[in-house]
């Protein structure tokens, strides 16, 4: 009778601490170490070298946030040495050349590879001109027998109803608006991975019918009537899983620039990665451009911890335990009883 007692109580006993084992065998995902992979991988000679290129490129900008990110990790960089040539690019004439070009060739063509271009693209989106512009150079790759960018025709449907919805709420979904109408220009710049293209694409097809746009305005040529159209096959039902994304693009527009947004995001593949991005983002700021320059993917990388390490080792030592104690509890009550 005694050992059929203890083998109970040494099987319930195993079967209690391996239930704990898998309770406790659970991870969570932390953010890997930036600055111990910056200082372990980048040299001091790489930070120069951005520097010197981005000098050499007329963007001030750039250079400023190479010297921040040098001092934010402790590099001993000898900031004197490039301040002069970035000041003389910073004089209000160069400042004002500069920012006039940019903004004017991003207003009119929707390009934009520095502050002012994108600026100007944004803001021909808020007048409607923008997203009215790319739907009709769509439409007309259409007629002409062209390949049409479905995704740009897509987000730029959203960004007309958008717009409307934008002034009707008083500005209440303006940050959505300013998220979208940067992933429309990540898109007609080439930033977004295949893979986040078609997660936009999803999104943006869900909210906007660009199929039914395509198809209602076939030989259409007043560009009013292209632009209530799109009105049309907008469904602002949808909104949900796109704004969630813009108003991530927008979070990190908002710690970082227009332009570094543009940058930042062809590291997306992935909801996750563009939410890792973002986190990213609010911690360093200006700086985001230049740690992902140098240490790309890996700057948005996980390491796996076991959130109850102790626990699990504790669970862990008491089913061997419990284990060891059942065989030999199984082998005393099979071994038959002395006379």
């Amino acid at each position: 009778m005694l050992r059929a007692v203890v083998l109970i109580a040494a099987f319930a006993l195993l079967v209690y601490s391996l239930t704990a084992v898998f309770k406790y065998w659970d991870f969570t995902e932390a953010p890997v170490d930036i600055a111990a992979l910056m200082t372990k991988t980048i040299k001091l000679t790489d930070l120069e070298a951005q520097i010197e290129a981005s000098i050499q490129s007329d963007n001030p900008e750039d250079a400023r946030m190479y010297l921040s990110l040098a001092k934010t990790f402790g590099y001993s960089l000898d900031a004197a040495r490039f301040i002069p040539q970035i000041e003389a690019l910073e004089t209000p004439w160069q400042v004002t050349r500069r920012q006039a070009t940019q903004f004017a060739n991003g207003f009119i063509d929707g390009s934009g590879e520095t502050g002012a271009g994108v600026a100007g693209a944004v803001t021909a989106d808020f007048t409607v001109i923008g997203d009215a512009r790319d739907l009709y150079e769509q439409y007309q790759n259409l007629q002409a027998g062209k390949d049409v960018n479905e995704l740009m025709t897509a987000l730029a449907g959203v960004g007309v109803g958008l717009t409307a919805i934008t002034v009707l709420s008083a500005g209440s979904t303006a940050p959505i608006k300013t998220g979208s109408s940067t992933l429309k220009l990540a898109t007609r710049a080439n930033k977004l991975s295949p893979k986040m293209q078609s997660v936009l694409l999803k999104q943006a097809t869900d909210l906007f019918d660009y199929k039914a746009f395509l198809l209602a305005t076939r030989g259409e040529k007043n560009l009013d009537n292209l632009r209530q159209a799109a009105v049309k096959a907008y469904n602002p039902k949808a909104l949900e899983a796109l704004s969630e994304t813009a108003e991530q693009v927008n979070s990190i527009r908002k710690s970082t620039s227009l332009v570094d947004t543009l940058d930042i995001l062809r590291y997306a593949e992935s909801a996750d990665d563009l939410r890792r991005l973002e986190k990213l983002s609010v911690k360093y700021g200006s700086e985001t451009k230049g740690i992902l320059k140098f240490l790309g993917k890996s700057a948005i990388g996980t390491v796996r911890l076991l959130r109850h390490a102790t626990e699990l080792v504790v669970a862990a030592l008491a089913s061997l335990v419990s284990l060891l104690a059942s065989l030999i509890a199984l082998s005393a009550w099979l071994r038959p009883k002395t006379a």
